[in-house]
């Protein structure tokens, strides 16, 4: 690096300095310079195994660039999904170390599930390396690093402190920074925002006099949700940086083919805020985030995260290696035993570039011994062949036998002829035939509707949602039914919000699957609808829920609208004794 630019690296300026019996040099100063720049710090620092094109080299593409360095104190991201605002966050937390002496920077995101996994890799990040791993402030007893809350403790004092604000913001309060950090912006919380903003020292200086602090929000774009994200995002007193997946390398036009597949057209209000970063038009979340989060163990040390819940990816490749060809796969699973009376399956089938998801579900008392329906296995399997996948199917039902109530499974486009061979395959369980449930994700099914949730418009009946309601009557009790008939993948979704908002559901501390319930909408579920072929892509395991749930409910709503013929009941005479 040539002399005559030193200073052009984040204000970082050449001057001799005696510290001790070191004098520090032109190399040394670029160094410093190198390190105390979140860009230099990572490409210097940081190793990424995927980048085949540099070797494993760790690389900041040009696009990401006003992400990893801010230029103002204030600044705000609305950015599409998965263009590297978090890579930028671990990135200037570990050129923190550097650039600071004895001084803050707070970390924080809504809820936990959104920060332990951040916190994690920043973690890793630190202590990967030696050059921070060696700064950490640590002796017989300590680390450096406490969890719950995170806190990185450095030996000159500087420290990283992770936390969340709850509802009334009261977690993040009494802190004192320097730098601000929020990630998953759009869903923080009002008193949150309250709280945060005076924890960062605004009066700090720094050598040259000028104003020292950083405050960054980064987010995606919460449309008619947008809340006080959106509001500052309009704002012309912070530095905005907005940046689309059209800008990432990956970006292509299969990519654009299945995301506006996937999302509805691309001019859905989901395509605008995930792809292009933009506020879109106003949309609804399916899952209410408060009553999803309350569904979530969110103690990552409970029992039920460590122990009940397990999940499980299995790579074709690893298979054949383990067992050998032509051996049973199923083998590799992990099931447990003893978990009750009433256990549902669901499985999402993905034969090319997305895995096949298999979720299993018991109904179990919870830690207050409340009956609940709790996620205990989630299968996640790459590239595996059509045999594989049933073979996997057929121990599930082995395992549990009569316990097994129903096995959902999607058998849109690639599920059918798994589905058909499962129900010819005469090693399949004759069990698993009686319960297995296959659904076209577009296939019209009637769904029993809550009369408290049904209006008259001119002739007919409809529910909150506008579908026609039908009134079924029970030819052998004369008992009523309100149903309306929508397509699969509506009529599940909204089991299993049934299952979210009364609390049935108890979900596990996994930051992915929480995601695909955050990500869903009402808007993408009614466009999915009306597609004649599905799309591939994300939602997997939401999708396996959702073949779990329209299961729990078929046999119910079957009975009620497809009157089955019953025996007649015989008349018995009865002699009582004299």
């Amino acid at each position: 690096m040539a002399r005559g630019r030193l200073g052009t690296i984040e204000g970082a300026k050449r001057i001799e300095a005696l510290e001790g019996t070191w004098l520090l040099d032109d190399d040394d100063w670029a160094l410093i310079a190198m390190l105390q720049d979140p860009v230099l710090c990572a490409e210097l620092l940081f190793e990424d195994p995927l980048n085949m094109d540099y070797s494993g080299c760790y690389t900041v593409r040009d696009y990401q660039y006003p992400l990893f360095r801010p230029k103002r104190n204030y600044n705000i991201s609305p950015c599409a999904r998965d263009v590297g605002k978090t890579e930028s966050i671990k990135a200037r937390a570990v050129s923190h170390v550097f650039r600071r002496l004895g001084e803050d920077m707070l970390v924080t995101a809504p809820q936990l599930i959104h920060l332990d996994p951040l916190t994690q890799q920043i973690e890793r990040r630190l202590t990967e390396t030696r050059l921070t791993r060696d700064f950490l402030k640590r002796d017989a007893q300590k680390t450096g690093i406490t969890h719950k809350p995170f806190q990185c403790d450095f030996l000159d004092g500087t420290r990283i402190i992770g936390r969340i604000p709850h509802i009334d913001g009261k977690g993040v309060k009494g802190q004192h920074v320097v730098d601000l950090l929020i990630d998953e912006a759009q869903d923080y919380s009002e008193g949150g925002w309250t709280e945060v903003f005076p924890t960062v020292m605004k009066d700090h200086t720094g050598p040259e006099g000028s104003y020292d602090f950083t405050m960054t929000f980064y987010g995606v774009h919460a449309a008619g949700q947008g809340g006080t994200f959106g509001r500052l995002a309009k704002s012309s007193s912070y530095s905005v940086t907005n940046i689309t997946r059209l800008q990432t390398l990956k970006w292509s036009k299969e990519e654009k083919n299945a995301t506006a597949a996937m999302y509805g057209g691309t001019n859905s209000p989901d395509y605008r805020r995930n792809v292009l970063g933009e506020p879109g038009q106003a949309f609804n979340q399916f899952f209410a985030t408060a009553r999803l989060m309350a569904c979530m163990d969110q103690d990552p040390d409970s029992r039920y995260n460590t122990s009940v819940f397990q999940a499980q990816e299995l790579q074709a490749e690893e298979v054949d290696k383990t067992l050998g060809d032509g051996r049973d796969a199923s083998e590799l699973l992990d099931l447990p035993e003893n978990i009750g009376q009433q256990v549902y399956a669901g499985m999402d089938v993905g034969l090319i570039n997305d895995p096949t998801v298999v979720m299993v579900f018991a109904v179990m008392p919870d830690q207050h011994r409340k009956q609940r329906l709790q996620l205990i296995r989630m299968f996640h399997l790459w590239r595996f062949r059509e045999k594989q996948i049933r073979q996997i199917t057929y121990r599930i039902a082995r395992q549990y036998g009569q316990t097994l109530r129903s096995f959902g499974q999607d058998i849109t486009g690639l599920g059918l002829p798994l589905y058909q061979a499962m129900e010819d395959d005469e090693e399949c369980p004759t069990h698993l035939k009686e319960v297995a449930q296959g659904y076209m994700f577009n296939a019209k099914l009637p769904v029993s509707v809550d009369k408290n949730y049904v209006s008259e418009q001119g002739q007919q009946l409809v529910d909150q949602y506008g579908h026609i309601v039908e009134v079924v009557r029970d030819k052998w009790t004369g008992a009523e039914t309100l149903v309306a008939r929508m397509t699969m993948i509506e009529a599940s979704t909204r089991y299993l919000r049934g299952f979210v908002d009364s609390g049935f559901l108890l979900l596990p501390f996994h930051d992915k699957l929480i995601a695909d319930f955050q990500g869903e909408t009402e808007q993408r579920v009614k466009a999915m609808g009306l597609l004649k072929k599905r799309p591939g892509g994300a939602f997997h395991m939401l999708d396996a829920a959702r073949a779990m749930a329209m299961g729990y409910h078929a046999a119910q709503i079957e009975e009620m609208v497809y009157a089955r013929p019953q025996q007649p009941v015989f008349d018995r005479a009865v002699t009582i004794a004299a």
